[in-house]
């Protein structure tokens, strides 16, 4: 029993003293993965919008209102482009897809847009018939914007540059007022309408917090036309008109082009 104890006492310190030997391993470092973009987001955007208003006027007649010859005037000052401004608030959705350093997304958004714009010119003396004049006052403006975009950027970590386009559809309104002193009358025209166009531009995001996005952008918005008949009729027996009246129509196209800067706040999940 004794020469077993001294055994076992031997032992315990052979082995001992080679694990002292053995080289020590460190442990393994945990690594963090790295943050990605992917994922749904959603948030509130707001700034400021500003563009042209393009109107077109033609006269298609059946013609009982203009002398022939003073036509040409009436149409110039009533086709004039003015500008028009406004600010916009919204909110949106969307999700972002990372692959590798690329990063794409696809992004709906709605906005209140208090866009508008006027202009007016004359009295201008008829070219054929003075000293009787005529004038326009313009106004075109919107209150609803909504855009479906999608892009595609570099991933910087804490930062995504991109670019973006895609479908805009906002609710138009242009109202143009007609006053003449030959044939005295004061004709209005007020066209409503929704409209689609094409979006194009970029920005850049940033990661402020793990969930928390924020980014600046910038927008170029062009719409399809707005367009209606108005007529212009002479007042029976008042002035120089007839009895029953004189009238022609016009028809107006109008076409609003925009430009859209606006700061966004999103949290993704």
């Amino acid at each position: 029993m004794k020469g077993l104890l001294i055994a076992a006492a031997t032992l315990a310190v052979a082995s001992s003293a080679f694990a002292a030997d053995m080289p020590m391993k460190a442990p393994a470092a945990v690594v963090a993965p790295a943050p990605t973009w992917t994922g749904w987001y959603i948030g509130i955007n707001g700034g400021g919008v500003w563009g042209n208003t393009k109107p077109s006027v033609t006269d298609i007649g059946p013609d009982g209102f203009f002398a022939t010859a003073n036509v040409p005037a009436v149409v110039a000052n009533g086709s004039q482009n003015f500008h028009n401004s406004g600010g916009l608030i919204g909110a949106q959705i969307g999700y972002l897809y990372q692959t590798g350093p690329v990063i794409l997304g696809l992004e709906v958004g709605a906005d209140w847009m208090g866009l508008k714009g006027s202009t007016s010119n004359g009295p201008t003396v008829y070219p054929v018939t003075p000293p009787s004049t005529f004038s326009w006052n313009l106004e075109g403006k919107s209150d609803f914007l909504a855009t479906f975009l999608g892009r595609v950027g570099y991933n910087m970590g804490a930062w995504y540059p991109y670019v973006t386009g895609g479908l805009a559809v906002a609710n138009f309104k242009y109202n143009a007022t007609y006053t003449d002193t030959f044939y005295p009358s004061v004709s209005t025209v007020s066209l409503s309408q929704t409209k689609a166009g094409y979006a194009l531009g970029g920005g850049v995001e940033w990661r402020v917090a793990p969930h928390w996005l924020l980014r600046g952008e910038y927008l170029y918005m062009s719409f399809d036309k707005v367009s209606g008949n108005g007529q212009i009729a002479c007042t029976s027996g008042v002035g120089n008109c007839a009895i029953g009246g004189n009238s022609t129509t016009f028809a107006y196209n109008v076409r609003f082009t925009e430009n859209v800067a606006r700061i966004a706040l999103g949290y993704q999940w």
